[in-house]
């Protein structure tokens, strides 16, 4: 009889464990998400921000910044919903947070957004009209090489030139637009 007491105690046990490491990953991932929409809202708020006394004939309108921001957003509820990062080849990496990638193949005032996986991508489509220009963290202007893509992580605050890596971040508040002739 002492058996079947302590066998059915300790799966009550088990149980009330497995209960207390579910609501600390909730907590967890509740915490985390807030800090990554606070950080999405910096990033937007530099996008949104023109830096002072800038010469650039063009920069993104609202219109742009908020898709961007809103590609943003699609991607962290996927996370949040699935635990893992959307997919990031096409067209998964539309579909998944909700997008037609055929809806996606024009540019939005000169920029090509596209997600992929944990990032957003900016980029600059090979044989367009557009050029695209950004800063970096020390003010130098960088031209995106047709082709090429600004990686926007949606679990930071940073933008990276190319490729993610130390010393490739630019400040996306800079980015701007040229028409070819």
């Amino acid at each position: 009889m002492k058996k079947k007491s302590c066998a059915g105690q300790a799966s009550l046990e088990y149980a009330l464990l497995l209960v207390l490491i579910a609501v600390v990953i909730i907590v967890v991932l509740t915490v985390t998400s807030t800090l990554i929409s606070q950080r999405l809202g910096d990033v937007a708020a530099q996008l949104t921000t023109p830096t002072a006394g800038s010469t650039s004939p063009s920069v993104p309108s609202p219109n742009a910044l908020q898709v961007f921001a809103d590609m943003q957003s699609r991607i962290l509820a996927y996370y949040a919903k699935y635990g893992k990062w959307p997919r990031t080849w096409s067209p998964y990496n539309f579909t998944d947070i909700g997008l037609t990638p055929s809806d996606w193949s024009q540019p939005i005032d000169g920029l090509y957004l596209s997600p992929h996986g944990g990032e957003v991508g900016i980029a600059n489509k090979l044989n367009d009209q557009y050029q695209v220009y950004v800063e970096d963290l020390n003010g130098q202007t960088l031209h995106l090489v047709d082709g090429w893509n600004i990686w926007c992580p949606v679990n930071s605050t940073n933008c990276y030139y190319h490729t993610v890596a130390p010393g490739n971040e630019v400040d996306i508040s800079t980015i701007y637009t040229t028409t070819s002739p």
